[in-house]
């Protein structure tokens, strides 16, 4: 791997603020907070598992102070020194810090303070979820954009990118999205024209004169120049993220309208094409381990950055993903084999190595570096094996290559669809007890899969596709699949690590993944039994409660083990631990004992 590229990384532990609100809490942002996450400890690990630079989430408004916009930034010097305090640490151990941020973010309605003074600057009106103040969680409110085709709009971005580089000289770099994430400018979650039903047709009058790609391009040139007037060593990561929303891949037209010195990142894997069992040449359109990539789409757009001269990068997620998101790491080791090869064969492409989620260390990780390795050996199987024996002293080589044969046999069977992947209960399942119940639906939402929720029994967001990729009834035969085929991977993996002295807990991680895709199958059986539900269903009820508890049973001694697993980045909180697991138990338990006695 190149030493001038960078390999990026985050702590799971660190939680991002800057959250929607009415009356938001800048003082609970990263930028703030980090500092007291990313300990010496923290960062010599990092550092010690191959990356060189760690990503903050930030708001630029939050960060910086300016007269043009005097509400902005009221705390500014507090995230400045916190900032500068950790950047100094992280250079201990070689380790640069970028920040992660939209260039505008919208502003609330009831913000009157500020919309009284600035009511020109007003553009695009949003919904968004309030994610702060306990009276309304969850509710939506009204946001307004920061209209970029203003003057005054355009001369704050550049003159708050200026003065964070003057306050943050030693700061490695940015990272700019600039489509989709929270409401930020006009453009954010609208189009010109082919209106979705998640992307609806502009109605700001003065941006809808202008294509979308402009200005996004444009946002980048205003933190790139000023950032420039500054520095010339601070890094300008563009992520195409969401670009081709707006037009057709590689995006040439944006990519000619931004700088040459910035890096332009492109997410790995959105855009592919995979066969999946019974699905032959099924689109991925999310972060995924059991598609390797990268995908036309990210060749594409890399081609056309170098042929413009700009440095590169991909956008991974080398630990799990929405696929399975609260195990430390998917054992995905072929397709982790696969990225890393593509990397090797590319030392001058980068990459960024997770989201927010997705992060722990693990064998997925040290393979990614093990498989970077010069000194690697050339061929697949060899070098494979070569890092079994290397992570795993002592164990059957052979037999673990065949265990990560297995587990990528069963992903093939994976719903992978994105009501599925975002609402779907599998990363929840072991905790999730509502769906057994003996009785016709309620009809209450059971929550996204990456937020905790007051989980109920309505699973429809999850099955019910616009695409019909993915019926609820091959949505229950997938699972059913993938649990019996990674329960072999796991028993053959038990078999292969035996003689090894330390598992490194990644035997009960994959245990666990098996449990997971289990508990999901039940959660969907009882889902579709109780959706036309009848007396004479009691005893097919029945069986799928006993499935489950024989699933948790299984489960539970593992969970308790490894105090990782059940912890979703995201929201930093347990999906599932031990105390919800013997919960779900008891109630299933109870609930077993009531359907007894009435049979």
């Amino acid at each position: 791997m190149n030493e001038n590229q960078y390999r990026i990384w985050r702590s799971p532990y660190s939680r991002f603020g800057g959250l929607n609100s009415l009356r938001p809490d800048d003082t609970t942002d990263e930028t703030v907070t980090a500092v007291d996450c990313y300990t010496d400890d923290v960062l010599r690990e990092i550092a010690e598992n191959g990356f060189n630079a760690i990503w903050l989430h930030s708001v630029l408004a939050n960060i910086t102070h300016l007269d043009i916009f005097p509400e902005f930034g009221k705390h500014a010097e507090l995230h400045i020194r916190n900032l500068s305090t950790l950047i100094s640490r992280a250079a201990k151990y070689g380790i640069r810090v970028f920040l992660y941020f939209q260039p505008v973010r919208s502003v609330a309605a009831e913000n009157r303070e500020f919309w009284n003074r600035h009511s020109e600057c007003a553009g695009q009106r949003e919904k968004a979820t309030e994610q702060v103040l306990d009276a309304n969680k969850d509710q939506l409110i009204d946001m307004i954009c920061l209209c970029t085709s203003v003057p005054a709009v355009k001369q704050w971005i550049a003159d708050a990118s200026a003065q964070l580089a003057e306050k943050l000289p030693e700061l490695g770099g940015v990272i700019l999205i600039t489509a989709s994430e929270y409401p930020g400018h006009c453009y954010s979650h609208r189009r010109k024209k082919d209106a979705t039903p998640w992307t609806p047709l502009i109605e700001c009058p003065r941006c809808r004169e202008r294509e979308p790609w402009e200005v996004a391009a444009e946002l980048v040139n205003l933190v790139h120049d000023g950032i420039r007037r500054h520095s010339d060593r601070i890094e300008l990561i563009a992520w195409n993220w969401g670009w081709s929303g707006w037009l057709p891949s590689p995006c040439r037209p944006l990519l000619e309208l931004l700088p040459r010195d910035i890096i332009l990142m492109a997410g790995c894997e959105r855009g592919g094409r995979m066969d999946l069992a019974e699905h032959p040449g099924h689109k991925i359109d999310e972060y995924s381990l059991t598609y390797s990539g990268p995908s036309e789409l990210c060749l594409g757009v890399l081609e056309v950055a170098g042929e413009l001269g700009m440095r590169r990068m991909t956008k991974l997620q080398l630990g799990t993903t929405h696929e399975l998101a609260t195990v430390v790491n998917l054992p995905l080791m072929n397709s982790i084999y696969r990225k890393a090869d593509w990397h090797r064969k590319h030392p001058d492409v980068g990459y960024m190595g997770c989201w927010n989620f997705g992060n722990m260390f693990s064998a997925n990780t040290h393979g990614f570096n093990y498989f970077l390795r010069r000194e690697r050996p050339d061929g697949k199987e060899e070098a494979m094996r070569a890092f079994a024996e290397d992570y795993f002293p002592g164990c059957r080589s052979e037999l673990l290559l065949r265990a990560w044969d297995i587990f990528e046999k069963a992903m093939k069977h994976i719903p992978f669809a994105i009501p599925f992947l975002y609402n779907g209960v599998h990363s929840h399942a072991l905790s999730y007890a509502e769906i057994y119940r003996a009785e016709p639906l309620r009809g209450t939402p059971a929550g996204c899969s990456y937020l905790p929720s007051l989980r109920g029994d309505d699973l429809s967001p999850s099955c019910t596709m616009p695409g019909h990729e993915y019926s609820l009834d091959e949505i229950i035969s997938a699972l059913g699949k993938m649990g019996v085929i990674w329960e072999i991977g796991a028993e053959l993996m038990e078999e292969a690590l035996a003689s090894c002295p330390d598992d490194r807990k990644e035997l009960g991680n994959a245990i666990v993944c098996g449990c997971l895709w289990r508990s999901a199958e039940n959660a969907y059986r009882a889902y579709r039994l109780r959706k036309e539900w009848s007396d004479e269903k009691v005893h097919e009820m029945r069986r799928i409660i006993l499935a489950e508890l024989e699933t948790l049973h299984k489960a539970l001694p593992r969970v308790e083990k490894d105090p990782r697993l059940g912890y979703h980045g995201e929201p930093t909180c347990h999906m599932f631990n031990p105390v919800s697991i013997r919960e779900k138990q008891d109630l299933l338990n109870s609930r077993l004992k009531h359907l007894n006695s009435n049979l």
